[in-house]
């Protein structure tokens, strides 16, 4: 009997053992999602961005030059990566849906973490606020996520420019009298009077969303690292999103006068129509033009405001990063945390007269892409096609963590390393997005993008039929860079228009 209970305490010590071994090797993620983030950043080759931080996490790993989302618009693109899994496989397809409620049977990546011995949170915007279930999507989290608000008493959690908080405050006194009770209704009443699309006053970087969310992270990660379990942090800025706000010493980084607008602004010769749109989210401020059509300029002078914001933006959620990289680096986190940074669209500056995402163009659908942390190479740059169903494989196997039967992407850690004959299968990225009741589906290689708009509310987990076809994009990157030409019915382009054809099909076709 006492060699028996021997045997199942000392089965008992191995098992815990193993364990807490198995725990001890597993890495921590830190996690960074940066709203409406293109790649116009200094470490991608704009000069004229001061972003220093950036330039710091590209130095310390892997640098993606050619990394796209799946869908150019929040709700979407984040139930992608959040799940690992096409828009057509989540159906999540707009602001509005749940995936938890359009595919129930998927878990989201953070969830599946928490089965792995990770301790889990986050602050900020992870998921759209509007699509997420309760708790900022509350099985995400082992240790409740957090949404916090700017100190300095910001009008809508957004303004703190002191002449437009005035008038704000004036203006929710003047709907509270004509009978808007609710939070929708005064903050419609008063949008529909004042929204400015951008401000940059002279305050604190804590008076504005980001710079709390800052505060809250580190705060997130010393409980986090109290646990002694293997954690996941997400962070998930909202700037640079409209609008354009931001302290002032980030505005004061660049000169108006030396920005520059985008050189090709007109509609590329021989592209669909639905191809473009008239960038409605950007009309909602009140201080932008609302009788805009498509391919109709905005001023130059409103355009370099604009872009001065976005830029201003940039630098200040550049200088969060750097404090929270700080931190890591001061408590000895950074050797055994691995960070994956990532923006959740790109955005229109002006190019072929668009603003804000909503497209299938370049401009839409390029992102920053980096990882850092053990067993990436540092100072790297890779310009494999990639895109953001690659993000959750990559990190478990850098995290050392078994992958998910349910993610669509692959692991791009064979890229991460200087061994030129490591590599991967991987020579294209695919993305779409609907003008009503019609899909444009997208393969972007290394030089080219080609487009298919099928018609009918066609999904690919529809049967695939030529019938459906109304329109198709061909751009070459490497001749037109700046997508001035569809060249999908020049005889120049047959061959290739016809491989790309090939292999958007069966990726549309099998990738259920």
């Amino acid at each position: 009997m006492k060699k028996l209970i021997y045997a199942f305490a000392l089965f008992v010590i191995t098992g815990i053992s193993a364990i807490a071994q198995s725990e001890s090797t597993k890495k921590n993620i830190l996690f960074i999602a940066v709203d409406d983030l293109k790649p116009l950043l200094s470490n991608y080759g704009h000069d004229q961005m001061v972003t220093p931080n950036f330039d710091r996490l590209a130095e310390m790993g892997i640098t993606f030059t050619n990394a796209h989302v799946q869908y150019a618009v929040c709700g979407p693109s984040r139930a992608s990566v959040m799940t690992g899994t096409y828009p057509d496989r989540n159906k999540v397809w707009d602001l509005h849906t749940d995936f938890r409620k359009s595919a129930p049977n998927l878990i989201s990546m953070p969830e599946y973490l928490i089965t792995q011995g990770y301790e889990t949170t986050g602050v900020g915007k992870i998921y759209h606020k509007g699509s997420s279930s309760p708790g900022h999507d509350g099985k995400s989290w082992s240790i409740p996520h957090e949404l916090t608000d700017p100190e300095g008493n910001a009008e809508f959690n957004t303004y703190q420019d002191p002449k437009v908080k005035a008038e704000m405050i004036r203006l929710k006194k003047e709907a509270n009298e004509k009978g808007k009770k609710n939070y929708g209704q005064i903050s419609k009443y008063v949008f529909n009077k004042l929204k400015p699309s951008n401000e940059g006053p002279d305050v604190p970087d804590e008076y504005y969303q980001d710079g709390v969310y800052t505060q809250t992270a580190i705060r997130q990660l010393k409980t986090l690292m109290a646990t002694g379990k293997p954690w996941f942090e997400a962070v998930g800025f909202q700037r640079p999103h409209l609008p354009f706000n931001a302290p002032k010493k980030y505005w004061d980084l660049y000169k108006r006068e030396n920005i520059e607008v985008a050189k090709f602004q007109e509609l590329s010769e021989g592209t669909p129509r639905l191809a473009f749109h008239n960038f409605g989210e950007l009309r909602s401020y009140s201080d932008i033009p609302n009788n805009i059509d498509v391919g109709e300029a905005l001023p130059i002078e409103k355009q370099k405001e604009l872009i001065h914001g976005y830029m201003a933006c940039v630098s200040f959620i550049d200088a969060q990063i750097g404090k929270i990289l700080d931190f890591l680096e001061d408590k000895g986190q950074l050797e055994n945390t691995i960070i994956v940074l990532w923006g959740d669209h790109g955005f229109h500056l002006g190019d072929h007269t668009e603003w804000c995402k909503h497209s299938n163009f370049e401009q839409a659908t390029h992102i920053p892409f980096m990882f850092a942390g053990p067993g990436v190479a540092k100072g790297k740059k890779d310009n494999t096609p990639v895109e953001l169903v690659d993000l959750f494989p990559t990190i478990f196997q850098l995290a050392g963590v078994k992958n998910s039967s349910q993610a669509q992407g692959i692991s791009l850690v064979p890229l991460m390393d200087n061994d030129p004959s490591t590599i991967t299968s991987k020579d294209a990225a695919f993305h779409q997005y609907a003008r009503g009741k019609r899909m444009g589906y997208s393969i972007r290689t290394g030089r080219y993008r080609y487009t298919e708009w099928h018609d009918n509310n066609y999904r690919s987990y529809l049967p695939y039929d030529e019938n459906n076809i109304i329109g198709r994009e061909l751009y070459d990157y490497e001749k037109d860079p700046l997508e001035t030409k569809n060249h999908v019915n020049n005889m120049e382009y047959k061959n290739v228009a016809q491989d790309l054809k090939d292999k958007l099909k069966q990726h549309l076709t099998s990738s259920k």
